[in-house]
């Protein structure tokens, strides 16, 4: 009888234990590039020199950044959409997972810079080329 209590015990020990092991794989944290292609980012906000600028955006470019989103795959490319027309590209980590490089090898090769990336937020900045001079401007995106 002693034996198939401790028969019993060491089954449900191994039982216990094999499905405690399968936890540990949910517990990895996803990579940077899992948490770029899980799905499509919808743009949220402009913002330049601590400030949204989204509706200025909207004023004067006639632009709604919320109207925007893009996909990013695992392949390395990507896919920005606006209303009805989209472009394509690639892309790729740079920098430790720091920036993105779009477009490389082309001319339309540019680079941001990822300020945040969550399961919910990506933040990236670049700077582009006014008539004043140069401004950094940071693109919020969510899911």
């Amino acid at each position: 009888m002693k034996f198939q209590k401790l028969l019993t015990f060491l089954f449900a020990l191994l039982l216990v234990t094999s499905m405690t092991s399968c936890d540990k794989d949910k517990d990895k944290e996803p990579s940077n590039r899992d948490l770029l292609t899980a799905e499509k980012w919808t743009g949220h906000s402009f913002w330049a020199f601590g400030n949204d600028i989204s509706d200025l955006f909207l004023e004067q470019l006639n632009y709604d950044i919320k109207k925007n989103t893009v996909k990013f795959d695992k392949a390395g490319t990507y896919v920005d959409s606006y209303e009805r027309t989209s472009i394509s590209g690639t892309w790729e980590f740079a920098n430790d997972d720091k920036s993105i490089i779009f477009d490389k090898g082309t001319e339309d090769e540019y680079t941001a810079t990822v300020l945040l990336l969550t399961d919910k937020e990506l933040r990236m900045d670049q700077t582009v080329e006014t008539e004043e001079g140069p401004l950094t401007l940071e693109v919020r995106f969510t899911r």
